[in-house]
């Protein structure tokens, strides 16, 4: 039989496919490697966080405590004390030696836990409590950090957010990595800040015998015209949600509320001095 050539229909090529539909897959899978990639490397950060014993994370932190300017303050650190002294004996926290100093140059409200157990405090913060049990409110949030150790694993999402930063710079793609990243790490964060808000309000009540004041600072701030949705994205969840959680978790636990201490007299402009 006598072969014939033929000629192949179409240009062999040429994807059948559209280009852009091509492009769409290539950054789709792209994507999604990169937040898998994100979430394991993530989840061995959380596992070595829990792990690092307290001696080598207390040496890290007193490396990182440099870049931050700021006195011990008499005031907060009985505070912070005394909410110590209440921890169950079994608590992991006694492994730590808690410090707190007062940072009276920033008026953020915000307060935040460093390795090691240091808490730094912006006096912008101390400018919004109104009562002794709020300010150990947001002391024992904190401790909740320290307990659940978000600190760390905090850090070592921030490491891996700069190592893929680093491994795809040259070409824009950095900042691809670093957006996705920041995305998930925000609703992280809050899940986090609820988890740490439940331990504070637990440790608040060991405390006083009672969780009186626990949700005032959170109300006042929910009075904020922020709208709601800058929340979504945002580290901490929105107050007025915070609210509602804590008194649903102080209702289910039969937490009693009394009054709360006021702050003495002029205590917040003595401690900026």
């Amino acid at each position: 039989m006598k072969f014939t050539a033929k000629l192949a229909d179409g240009d062999v090529n040429v994807s059948a496919s559209h280009p852009l539909k091509e492009l769409a897959w290539l950054i789709g899978g792209f994507i999604t490697f990169l937040v898998l990639f994100y979430i394991f490397l993530g989840f061995v950060s959380s596992v070595l966080a829990m792990r690092l014993p307290v001696k080598a994370e207390a040496w890290m932190g007193s490396k990182i405590a440099l870049i931050y300017e700021g006195q011990t303050n008499t005031f907060l650190q009985t505070h912070l004390d005394g909410l110590v002294s209440a921890l169950p004996d079994d608590s992991v926290l006694n492994a730590y030696t808690f410090r707190i100093i007062l940072d009276d140059e920033e008026d953020q409200v915000n307060a935040f836990a460093l390795p090691g157990g240091l808490i730094v405090v912006y006096a912008g913060l101390l400018e919004n409590v109104q009562s002794e049990n709020e300010l150990d409110m947001i002391l024992a949030h904190e401790l909740g950090h320290f307990a659940h150790r978000d600190h760390l694993q905090a850090m070592g999402r921030s490491l891996i957010v700069a190592f893929g930063s680093w491994l795809l710079s040259g070409d824009g793609s950095s900042d691809v990595v670093t957006w996705i990243a920041s995305k998930l790490e925000r609703k992280y964060s809050q899940k986090q800040e609820i988890a740490a808000d439940a331990w504070g309000l637990d440790l608040l009540n060991r405390r006083y015998g009672h969780v009186g004041g626990a949700t005032d600072f959170f109300k006042r701030l929910a009075t904020d015209k922020k709208d709601r949705l800058a929340y979504f994205l945002a580290t901490h969840p929105h107050p007025g949600d915070r609210v509602q959680y804590l008194n649903t978790l102080i209702e289910q636990n039969g937490y009693d509320v009394r009054d709360s201490i006021p702050l003495p007299e002029g205590i917040v402009e003595e401690m900026e001095e």
